[in-house]
């Protein structure tokens, strides 16, 4: 499935390189932005 790309992926994959092994990542803001599906997404990364 194809997904729009958010502004905030290039952020996430810079915490992956740097931090994913050592600090926990919160997201948080409004309702019904995309904040699930894009996690979801970078799951298939890791």
């Amino acid at each position: 499935m194809r997904y729009f790309r958010r502004k905030i992926y290039e952020d996430l994959l810079e915490w992956k390189n740097k931090w994913a092994g050592r600090y926990a990542l919160s997201i948080e803001g409004a309702r019904r932005v995309g904040k699930s599906t894009i996690v979801e997404e970078m799951t298939w990364l890791l």
